[in-house]
Order: structure tokens, then C-alpha cells, then sequence
């Protein structure tokens, strides 16, 4: 699968969507090659620079009994739109699939306005919002099979290049996390989402004393087993393109805190800052923040 992850994403979708005709996508202006080819179908609704609009059109459709797949920027999505998918979509726990193309830094260039490093935490506050981030083109290849299964409001984040360093793994959409890197007796772990699998990975193979687990669901997941499954590790590092109370930090905090479980943790996230910078990479919006691979290390290092 050596594709850019949403035409992975979208080729899938299409093959749905060509076979069912409750299925509809909507987008505003916004594009990726596999969505080309469904641009003239009937149930394709491109609704210009509107996102607002967007999501009513959405809701209308899915309360007449049809399944609609919204895709634009996660930024304009979720924060431009939040009353109405709050109270147009999820209070009504319509068959809507709201996918949000640039998690992160993902559009770094473009500085603030795009910079998605908030919205778990806005859509993870609506009650009937499920969430997945979807870091790896496997785990694209297995949302985007499974996305109907999954029932009501829903908020795929979905990042962009070729994402293929997840290797080997089977990904369980109930389970809701993977160990997407495992070494022999390892003392410490990392639990990452997105993005920061990469960096988590490549730490891992690296030094051999570290685990990788890629939360991807956020609310419906096995809470138990992961609890179980983190406690026996002398440290863990939560790893999170997101600032701490926007992002799986927060959840990880509240989660142990709610086992009453004795766990040494520590986080590695942005800071809850307005980043006015443009024309940059996102390795290096990582490097200003102290995210990155370098920042990672030093977190594994220190006792």
C-alpha cells in the first residue's frame, strides 16, 4: 500500500459508495485523487468554502435515512462547525462520518488557522461523537473497510503522505490500540497516536528496552486491558502532536487516575500556545516546540 494514506482511505470509500445508494459524500472544496473519481456522481455534493453549510446539508441528508461522509480541513471542520455538529449531528446520533483531512502540523505551512492540535478534545467533549486517529495506511485501509460498522457520529482524523512504517500489525477497531512495536523485556513504554507512531517506532528499534502502543480510538476502547496491559512498565511516556488537554494525554491522565493504579508517567506534548508561524516544515514546527525525535530521546533517557 505504497499510496498517499487518503487515497488508500478513499478508494475504499468509493467502492462503498458506488454500491450503495444511501451513501453520500460531501466535501468543502476540498480534494484528493480518489475523490476525483466520484466528483460527478449524483450523491457527490461539493458545497464550496462553506463549511457550516456543509454539515447541515450533511445532517438533512442522514436525517432522510441516508449515510453521509463529510470530508474538509480538521480545523474548519471542528471549530468553525462545533454547534452544528453538536446539535445538528450528534444529538440526534445521525449516520454522519465527519473525516478531517490534517491532524496536527500536518499543514504546517499554512501556521495557526490549520493547525489541528485541538480538536480531539473539542469533538471528544459531545457525548455521541465516537473518534479515530488514524496514523498509518494499514490502520487507513481497516477504518475506511469497517467505517459503516460503526454506528452514529463519527470523527476520523486523517493525516497526509505516504504513511507505511506500521508493520505486521492487526488492528482491532474495538480494542482501540495496538502495540504497533514490541521488544523482549522492555522497561519502558510510549503511548503515541498518529503521526508520532513514526517517531515512536524508529525510538523503539533503536533502543531495545522500549514498547509502542498506538491508541487510535478514543472513547470506545478496551479501557480495562490497556490499564493492564500499561501497569507492569517501569515508565510510560504519553507522545501527542495535540497540547495536553486537547489531545490523548488528558484521557490517559483521567484513565489512571479513575483505576486508582500506582503508574509513573510522564508527557510529551505541544504547548498550549498560538504558534504564529508559517512557511515551515513540520519537523522543524516540532524541533521549535521541543516535540520532536531529539525531545523524545531525551524523555526516554531521563529517570
Amino acid at each position: 500500500m505504497n499510496k498517499d494514506i487518503r487515497d488508500i482511505f478513499f478508494d475504499n470509500i468509493k467502492l462503498k459508495f458506488v454500491k450503495n445508494n444511501k451513501i453520500f459524500i460531501l466535501t468543502n472544496d476540498a480534494d484528493v485523487f480518489s475523490l476525483k473519481k466520484s466528483r460527478n456522481h449524483r450523491r457527490f455534493i461539493d458545497v464550496g468554502v462553506s463549511e457550516q453549510n456543509l454539515i447541515n446539508v450533511a445532517s438533512g441528508l442522514s436525517k432522510s435515512n441516508k449515510i453521509s461522509i463529510i470530508y474538509g480541513f480538521c480545523t474548519f471542520l471542528t471549530f468553525r462547525c462545533y454547534e452544528q455538529i453538536k446539535f445538528n449531528i450528534a444529538s440526534h446520533k445521525l449516520e454522519c462520518k465527519i473525516v478531517g483531512v490534517g491532524p496536527g502540523f500536518s499543514f504546517s505551512n499554512d501556521g495557526p488557522t490549520h493547525h489541528a492540535i485541538q480538536d480531539i478534545m473539542l469533538m471528544y467533549l459531545i457525548p455521541e461523537m465516537e473518534i479515530i486517529n488514524i496514523s498509518d495506511n494499514l490502520l487507513a485501509d481497516n477504518v475506511s473497510k469497517k467505517i459503516l460498522s460503526i454506528k452514529g457520529p463519527l470523527y476520523i482524523r486523517l493525516d497526509k503522505g505516504k504513511l507505511n512504517y506500521v508493520k505486521n500489525v492487526t488492528y482491532n477497531l474495538n480494542k482501540g490500540f495496538e502495540f504497533i512495536y514490541k521488544n523482549k523485556n522492555a522497561k519502558k513504554l510510549i503511548i503515541t497516536t498518529g503521526y508520532f507512531c513514526k517517531n515512536s517506532i524508529q525510538l523503539a528499534k533503536e533502543f531495545r528496552n522500549i514498547d509502542v502502543i498506538n491508541l487510535f480510538r478514543f472513547k470506545k476502547f478496551n479501557k480495562q486491558l490497556l490499564i493492564n496491559k500499561i501497569i507492569k512498565y517501569q515508565k510510560i511516556i504519553v507522545y501527542d502532536e495535540s497540547t495536553f488537554f486537547g489531545g490523548i494525554s488528558t484521557i490517559i491522565e483521567n484513565l489512571i487516575r479513575i483505576s486508582k493504579k500506582n503508574v509513573k508517567i510522564d508527557y510529551l506534548n505541544v504547548p498550549n500556545l498560538q504558534l504564529f508561524k508559517y512557511s515551515q516544515s513540520r519537523e522543524r514546527i516540532h524541533k521549535i516546540l521541543k516535540i520532536s525525535y531529539d525531545d523524545l530521546l531525551e524523555k526516554i533517557k531521563k529517570k
